[in-house]
């Protein structure tokens, strides 16, 4: 990953693109009643922000997506714990999305000095350490240039069962007038 001056410097000019569709969110049901929450990201942090500097709301691309990402949440040293976890329920989310910085695609990865790699490496050690994780690093960088609304991101945990697996990472104050992002 390039530095962080760097970072600042190059991501104003990547080609950031427009993607519509439906996205899917597994939340807990005490959560039901504000199914676009992202509070969550902002208490805990997630892969691409760091906790309380601001909220990421985290979508996935497939039912199947939004349930190991889940699972691993539950998962230590690729032993899943056998506890259950709180009911949960599976959410379906419609969304037009103007400005995206496609993460998925390899020469804004090189454009950015990263790779697959690192987009999907482990960052909760280095979190727990007081530490910025790379994709924290890109994700603060993105947020605060403010023009980007999300990221379109590679699934670090569904990559065995679909190559193609992305998650979206979006960045609910930083929607523009003609992107929306509602419960289906």
């Amino acid at each position: 990953m390039l530095p962080s001056p760097q970072l600042n410097a190059v991501l104003p000019r990547l080609t950031t693109i427009i993607i519509e569709g439906t996205g899917f969110r597994s939340i807990r049901t005490e959560f039901a009643q504000d199914p676009l929450s992202a509070i969550g990201s902002f208490i805990c942090g997630g892969r691409y922000n760091l906790k309380e500097q601001f909220e990421a709301l985290y979508l996935a691309d497939s039912e199947l997506t939004a349930n190991l990402e889940v699972r691993a949440l539950f998962q230590i040293s690729s032993e899943l714990i056998q506890v259950q976890g709180p009911p949960r329920i599976m959410l379906e989310i419609e969304y037009r999305l103007e400005s995206v910085l496609d993460l998925t695609n390899s020469a804004i990865q090189q454009a950015l000095g990263t790779n697959l790699q690192e987009l999907t490496g482990l960052w909760r050690p280095m979190q727990a350490e007081n530490q910025q994780a790379p994709t924290q690093l890109l994700g603060a960088a993105a947020y605060n240039i403010q023009t980007i609304e999300a990221l379109k991101v590679p699934s670090a945990v569904a990559l065995e069962e679909n190559p193609q697996a992305y998650n979206l990472v979006i960045f609910p104050d930083r929607l523009k007038p003609n992107s929306f992002v509602r419960p289906i």
